[in-house]
């Protein structure tokens, strides 16, 4: 068990946080890019997205439209709307639709998000929990559309 203080929940950030998390945006866009590999798994009436994320990294997420399950393995400072949070090792947090996170990474970090999906492609799932599709990464790594219904 984690003897840090975990957020409870990663929730919507203010629109005044919201702003400031979109200028971020506009500034990490004009860095060099990192490239990270992003596995999909659609199956069950469920999809997940896994970013395995180098240290040393800065990832800004999109608005999310839907609430999520995030698991976090790995050293990473999440900002989390209202503060930052280190959070070490194995982490399983419930998300806020209507949340964009920051994340900074201090060793190499894998994280995956959960959520309820009727999709049939990784096109279809991403318009399900973002109205950004357009600002994610495209350097997909494995993909497993599995068929099977909840």
């Amino acid at each position: 068990m984690n003897s840090i203080a975990l957020p409870s929940m990663l929730t919507c950030p203010a629109p005044e946080t919201l702003a400031v998390l979109r200028d971020i945006d506009a500034s990490l866009r004009a860095l060099p890019q990192t490239n990270v590999d992003i596995d999909h798994l659609i199956h069950g009436g469920m999809y997940a997205r896994t970013a395995r994320i180098p240290a040393d990294t800065v990832v800004s997420g999109v608005v999310l439209k839907v609430a999520t399950v995030l698991i976090i393995h790995g050293d990473v400072t999440v900002f989390t709307g209202a503060d930052s949070v280190r959070l070490t090792g194995f982490n399983v947090l419930p998300g806020s639709a209507g949340r964009k996170q920051l994340f900074r990474t201090h060793t190499e970090t894998q994280m995956t998000m959960v959520l309820p999906s009727a999709a049939h492609s990784v096109d279809e799932a991403e318009y399900e929990f973002t109205s950004e599709p357009h600002l994610l990464m495209n350097s997909a790594g494995h993909v497993l559309i599995t068929g099977e219904k909840a």
